[in-house]
């Protein structure tokens, strides 16, 4: 016999499964990415750079001076800017992929408010790349691309909030 007033928990939409797996997946790498920004030689990775800018350049000749030339020193002060950051940039990196991460979980179990955890770390971690490279060409296409993916994330979690408590 079973009581009538006992319900099954709500089972978790698969749209909602799919996006949390690779948040999972994605909260992992920045954990990654920022430990290794923290700790690698950026010096070392900053000169290599600046030589394969430099071979770029001359390679192209004449044409360096117009929009392509302008990218690429572009992509220089964004790496320049990154390497005299790389600390403040990986352990930003860090955090807000555990915050990110935390959302994740909470809306995996349904939590409603982890999508505002997520929220909060998905706005912080495109106003992070503009505080520490600046609004340079690279960095400003950099911000676009990866917000193209926090948006269309924010999204997806925020069509399935209606199946969160």
């Amino acid at each position: 016999m079973t009581d009538s007033n006992t319900t099954a928990p709500a089972a978790r939409p698969t749209l909602l499964t799919v996006i949390c797996i690779l948040s999972f997946i994605m909260g992992a790498w920045g954990i990654f990415s920022g430990v290794k920004t923290m700790t690698q030689d950026s010096s070392a990775i900053l000169e290599e750079t600046r030589t394969a800018m430099e071979q770029a350049k001359a390679d192209l000749g004449d044409q360096a001076e117009g929009i392509a030339g302008r990218m690429m020193d572009s992509a220089m002060e964004m790496a320049e800017k990154t390497a005299a950051n790389a600390k403040n940039i990986g352990l930003t990196n860090i955090i807000l992929s555990l915050v990110s991460l935390w959302g994740v979980w909470l809306m995996w179990n349904l939590k409603k408010n982890g999508f505002w955890y997520y929220l909060v770390a998905a706005i912080a971690g495109l106003v992070a790349p503009v505080v520490f490279l600046g609004g340079g060409l690279m960095a400003m296409a950099s911000v676009g691309f990866s917000g193209f993916f926090t948006v269309l994330f924010v999204i997806l979690y925020a069509v399935n909030l209606k199946y969160m408590h």
